[in-house]
This record gives C-alpha cells, sequence and structure tokens, in this order.
C-alpha cells in the first residue's frame, strides 16, 4: 500500500470516528426528547429538533468528504485500518437503529400527544360556544340594569 493510500486510509478512519460521535450526540439528544414530550416541554423539544438538525448536517458534510475515501478504499488485508474501518462502520450502523428505534417512538408519542391536544382544543372550543350561546339569549342592554322597579 502507498503512503497516498496509508494517509487516506487514516483519514477515513479519523472521519468515521467524527461521525460515530455525532451519531452517540443525536442518540442521547432522541432520548432526551422522549421526556420533553412525556413532560410536554415544547419548546424545548423545539430547540432540541434544532440541534439535531445541525448534527444531521454534520454528518452530511463528513459524507461529503468521506465517500469518495470509501470508494477509492480498497478492501485489501493488508490495509493497517482495515478492521477499525469496518469495527467503526459496525457501530455507526448501530447507533442509527438505535436512533432510528428512539425517533420511531417519539413520533409515536408525538401522535399520541397531539391528539391530546386537539381533544383538549375541541373541549375548550365547544365551551366557548357554550359561553356565547348563553350570552347571546341573555339581553345586555343598560335598561336591564339600570331600571328602577
Amino acid at each position: 500500500m502507498s503512503k497516498l493510500e496509508s494517509a487516506d486510509s487514516e483519514r477515513l478512519s479519523v472521519l468515521l470516528g467524527e461521525e460515530l460521535k455525532l451519531y452517540k450526540q443525536i442518540r442521547k439528544l432522541t432520548e432526551k426528547q422522549a421526556g420533553l414530550l412525556a413532560r410536554d416541554d415544547i419548546e424545548e423539544f423545539d430547540s432540541s429538533l434544532d440541534k439535531r438538525e445541525k448534527l444531521i448536517e454534520q454528518i452530511k458534510g463528513l459524507h461529503q468528504e468521506k465517500e469518495p475515501l470509501m470508494q477509492s478504499r480498497s478492501s485489501v488485508s493488508t490495509d493497517n485500518n482495515f478492521e477499525i474501518i469496518e469495527q467503526l462502520n459496525a457501530q455507526i450502523r448501530s447507533e442509527i437503529e438505535i436512533c432510528s428505534k428512539l425517533n420511531d417512538e417519539n413520533i409515536i408519542l408525538m401522535k399520541e400527544k397531539t391528539k391530546e391536544q386537539t381533544v383538549k382544543i375541541d373541549k375548550q372550543s365547544a365551551k366557548r360556544k357554550g359561553i356565547g350561546g348563553y350570552a347571546q339569549s341573555v339581553p345586555n342592554t343598560p335598561e336591564m340594569f339600570d331600571k328602577k322597579t
């Protein structure tokens, strides 16, 4: 293996390590989001979505640099970093699976929360309509209150 291939292999290992760290941060954030949803902390949940989006953008940037290295990399067993690269790829796949599962659970929880809020809004709307109907049936004129009998 030439020095250039070795340098590419080392750079690929570094990029995969950075990507793994970012996926671990996404997993922690996704776990936190479940708690935020359970507490109905929508503002913090929204903020965590922004943070997660930034992490995803960083991963996309790593992919742009990583993909050419992955394609040009030969899977010859003489590559000193071959095992490290394969281990990092396996860990990344595992983190992606965990994040995906947690995210699916959060989506279910969000849908439940949305249904709960919709029911609350519908009840409030019905109450307002009822109060509005009552107010319309009772005349609100000054004569009614100021009239001396």
